[in-house]
């Protein structure tokens, strides 16, 4: 699935009423588009993903994507990742949030923090492995 803006977003929901029951999760990524992209791959392909700027969330689209997780950076330019978790639990979000903590030096901090102001919360760190690059020897 693209990136859609609030204003697109009925038809998004209209289209969704048709997919099949057996498909995978849905997975709401609140950020910035193009950086979120690149966790696309990440996910199983049957995986429903949807992507949305903070700044175009509101709890009526939250509701009606449904989705099982949520994902965000834990800083971007527009938001960071507590608010986020205060929006998602003045909206009795009930799934799970988890932020990606790429190269944070300390993400437990954040993790804690974030745990004991939001503590109904399914909240944890994701820490995406660091590519590898294996030069042969000769």
């Amino acid at each position: 699935m693209g990136t859609v803006r609030q204003t697109a977003f009925g038809e998004f929901v209209a289209s969704r009423h048709g997919t099949q029951p057996d498909a995978g999760g849905m997975i709401l990524m609140v950020g910035e588009p193009q950086r979120m992209q690149t966790l696309k791959k990440h996910f199983p392909e049957r995986t429903g993903v949807f992507f949305i700027e903070f700044g175009d969330l509101t709890p009526e689209i939250l509701h009606s994507i449904c989705p099982d997780s949520v994902i965000s950076p834990a800083i971007s330019s527009q938001f960071d990742c507590l608010d986020l978790a205060e929006f998602l639990s003045a909206a009795r979000y009930k799934g799970a949030y988890r932020v990606v903590a790429r190269g944070l030096p300390r993400p437990e901090i954040i993790r804690n923090e974030l745990r004991s102001f939001y503590p109904e919360l399914d909240f944890d760190m994701l820490q995406p492995e660091p590519v590898r690059v294996l030069a042969s020897l000769h």
